[in-house]
C-alpha cells in the first residue's frame, strides 16, 4: 500500500488539500476497516485529496458515528469481527439513516456471489482489495459527485414548492383585492353615474388591474407547469435507476432505455449507439421516437460529438458542422452527447427533433417548444450522465465475473469452475441417463521449458496448450486449468471409447504444435492423459476425477506420452483419429 501511495504522489495527484472550502462545504467521508494500515492508508490519501475523513473500526463503531453525524459515503469493510460490512448496510438502509447515502465496499473477498451481496445490501459499487488508489479515488469522486448533485435537485425542489406555495399566497390576495374592488365599483356606480368621465376612468383603471391579474395569473400556472415536469422527470429519472441497477447485462438494458427515453423526450426521435471494440464502430442498439435519420452503424469519425468528447448540436444539416452520420436528415436539429467513463467512450446518445417553419408568437403555458434549448441540452447530458454510470457499472460487473471464473494466463476455465461445472453435468447425466467422459492432461517435463528457456517460454507454452485445447473440444465441451501443467476436459454426453479416442487423437495432434519463443521454435510437446468416465468409474463428479487422475499417473509411469483409462493396467495406444467438428 505505501508503494501505492509513493506512485500516486510521483504522478502528480492533485492535492485538493490547497483548495480554499468553508469547512461545511467539503464532503465527509467514513472509512470502516478493522485493519489499522487500511484506515491510516485511506485516512491519509482521502484527506489529501481534500476531503474529510472519520474512520471505525468496527460495525457498530461505524452505525454510532453515522447516527452522531451522517457521511457523504462510506466506505466499508466486510469482514470484521462484531458484524460483517453486509449487516451494517442493511441497518443503514432499514432504518433510514442511510437513504440516498452512497456506500462503496472494499473487501478481498472477490468471488462473483460476494460483490453480488455487497450490491443487494444496497452498495453502490465495490473494490477488491488489493485495491489502486487511482482506482478508489475516481470512484470516490464519481459518487460523491452523484451524493451533491442529488442533493442539490432535492434543494431545488424544495425552493420551487416555497415559491409556489408563496404565489399561491400572493392569487389569493389578488383575488381578495380584485373582489374588493368590484364591491367598490358597484356601490361606487350609483353616485358617479351623472359624472360619465369619472365612470370612464374607474373601468380604466379595472381594466388595468384585470390586465396584471391575468398575467400574474398566467406566470404562476406556468411555474406550477414547470414544477410538475420537473417532478414527473425526477421520477422518471429515479425509476430508470432502479431498473437499470437491476440489469446483470448489457443487452438487458436497451429496452429500458428506450422506454424512459421516449418519457422524457416525448417531441424528439433517439437512438443509443454501443461501441463495438472489434470492429471499432458505433452501433445502434435500441431507438424510439418516429422517423429517426441516418446511419445505424459509423466510425467516431463521423461525429463530432465523439471526436471532440463533447455535446454537439446540429442545426443546419447543410453546413459543416453537421455530423456525417446524420446527413440527408431534412428539416431536422440533431444532438450527440458521447457516454464515457474515467476516459473510455462507451457510446453515444443521439437526438433528433424536427424543426417548424414557424413558431407562435405567445405560446400558451403548456406548449412544448422545439429545438434544442439550453433546458433540453441540460437534461440530455443529465440522461447521458445516468446512462454512462449504470453502463459502466453493468461492464465492471461482467469483467469481475468473467475475470472470477477464468484462468488469466491460458484464458481456460479456472478450476473452481471446473468442479461447479462437474457438479451440475454430474446431476444432469444422472437425470438424463447420459454418459460423461473426463480427461485428465499433464504436459510432459514442463520443467524443462522453464529451466532451458525460463519462465516466460514457460507460460508461453501453457498459453499455446490452453488456445490448442480450446480449438480441438466441441462447444458443449469445458476445458479447464486444473492447476500448473495439469489440465481437465469435461465431454458430456462422451461414453468411454469416444473419450478415449478424443484423448488419442490430442495426443497425436499437440505433437504438430509449433511453438516459437523469441523468434526461434521450442521443441515439440508431448501429453500424457488420463481417462475415466460417468457412471462407469463412479458415481460422483469427485470420484471420476480420481479414477482419471490416477490413470493419467499410470500414464507417467509407463513413460509419459500415453493415454491411460481408469481400470486398465496398460496405457491405451488406439491410433485411430477422432474428428472435432462441431
Amino acid at each position: 500500500m505505501d508503494q501505492q501511495d509513493n506512485k500516486l504522489q510521483a504522478e502528480g495527484v492533485k492535492d485538493k488539500q490547497t483548495m480554499e472550502l468553508p469547512k461545511e462545504n467539503v464532503p465527509q467521508i467514513l472509512v470502516v476497516d478493522d485493519a489499522p494500515d487500511i484506515i491510516e492508508l485511506l485516512t491519509e490519501t482521502l484527506t489529501r485529496q481534500g476531503y474529510r475523513v472519520r474512520s471505525a473500526a468496527s460495525g457498530a463503531e461505524a452505525l454510532s458515528s453515522v447516527a452522531a453525524e451522517a457521511p457523504d459515503l462510506i466506505l466499508l469493510d466486510i469482514r470484521m469481527p462484531d458484524m460483517d460490512g453486509y449487516e451494517v448496510c442493511h441497518h443503514l438502509k432499514s432504518n433510514g439513516q442511510g437513504h440516498g447515502m452512497p456506500v462503496i465496499f472494499i473487501s478481498s473477498l472477490d468471488e462473483t456471489i460476494d460483490i453480488v451481496k455487497g450490491f443487494q445490501a444496497g452498495g453502490i459499487d465495490y473494490i477488491t482489495k488489493p485495491f489502486h488508489l487511482h482506482e478508489v479515488l475516481a470512484r470516490v469522486e464519481t459518487h460523491i459527485s452523484l451524493r451533491r448533485l442529488q442533493m442539490q435537485l432535492e434543494e431545488k425542489n424544495t425552493q420551487l414548492q416555497q415559491e409556489i406555495m408563496d404565489r399561491k399566497r400572493a392569487e389569493e390576495e389578488l383575488k381578495k383585492h380584485r373582489s374588493h374592488l368590484e364591491e367598490t365599483v358597484f356601490r361606487r356606480t350609483a353616485d358617479l353615474r351623472r359624472i360619465n368621465d369619472e365612470l370612464q376612468h374607474e373601468v380604466v383603471e379595472r381594466e388595468k388591474m384585470e390586465g396584471v391579474l391575468e398575467q400574474t395569473n398566467y406566470k404562476l400556472h406556468s411555474m406550477v407547469y414547470e414544477y410538475g415536469l420537473r417532478q414527473q422527470r425526477l421520477n422518471l429519472f429515479n425509476q430508470m435507476s432502479e431498473r437499470l441497477q437491476r440489469c446483470i447485462s448489457l443487452e438487458e438494458t436497451y429496452p429500458i432505455i428506450s422506454q424512459f427515453a421516449q418519457d422524457l423526450f416525448p417531441l424528439a426521435a433517439g437512438s443509443l449507439f454501443m461501441l463495438n471494440s472489434p470492429q471499432n464502430l458505433f452501433g445502434a442498439v435500441t431507438s424510439w421516437g418516429k422517423a429517426l435519420s441516418g446511419e445505424k452503424t459509423f466510425p467516431a469519425e463521423n461525429c463530432f460529438a465523439l471526436q471532440e468528447g463533447k455535446i454537439h448540436i446540429t442545426a443546419d444539416f447543410r453546413s459543416d458542422s453537421c455530423c456525417r452520420h446524420i446527413l440527408g436528415g431534412g428539416r431536422k436539429s440533431g444532438l450527440c452527447v458521447p457516454l464515457t467513463a474515467q476516459g473510455e467512450t462507451l457510446g453515444m446518445l443521439h437526438l433528433q427533433q424536427r424543426i417548424s417553419p414557424s413558431t407562435s408568437a405567445q405560446p400558451g403555458f403548456d406548449e412544448l417548444s422545439e429545438g434544442f434549448n439550453e433546458e433540453m441540452q441540460q437534461l440530455t447530458v443529465t440522461v447521458a450522465d445516468y446512462l454512462v454510470l449504470a453502463l459502466s457499472n453493468i461492464k465492471l460487473r461482467d469483467t469481475l465475473k468473467q475475470q472470477a471464473i477464468h484462468d488469466p494466463l491460458t484464458g481456460l476455465f479456472n478450476r473452481r469452475y471446473m468442479e461447479e461445472t462437474l457438479i451440475r453435468e454430474i446431476s444432469r447425466a444422472r437425470r438424463y441417463e447420459t454418459p460423461l467422459g473426463i480427461i485428465m492432461i499433464d504436459l510432459d517435463h514442463f520443467r524443462r521449458f522453464n529451466n532451458t528457456f525460463g519462465h516466460e517460454a514457460g507460460d508461453l507454452v501453457l498459453r499455446d496448450l490452453g488456445k490448442f485445447l480450446q480449438s480441438n473440444i466441441r462447444k458443449e465441451d469445458v476445458a479447464c486449468r486444473y492447476g500448473g501443467e495439469e489440465f481437465t476436459l469435461i465431454l458430456p454426453g462422451a461414453p468411454m471409447d469416444i473419450t478415449e479416442k478424443r484423448a488419442e487423437t490430442l495426443r497425436t495432434l499437440v505433437q504438430d504444435l509449433e511453438i516459437y519463443y523469441n523468434g526461434r521454435p521450442l521443441d515439440s510437446i508431448t501429453l500424457s492423459l488420463g481417462v475415466a468416465s460417468f457412471p462407469e468409474h463412479g458415481g460422483t463428479g469427485e470420484t471420476v476425477l480420481q479414477a482419471a487422475d490416477a490413470a493419467l499417473y499410470a500414464a507417467k509411469r509407463a513413460g509419459r506420452n500415453k493415454v491411460s483409462t481408469a481400470g486398465k493396467e496398460e496405457p491405451a495406444r488406439t491410433a485411430q483419429i477422432y474428428s472435432f467438428s462441431n
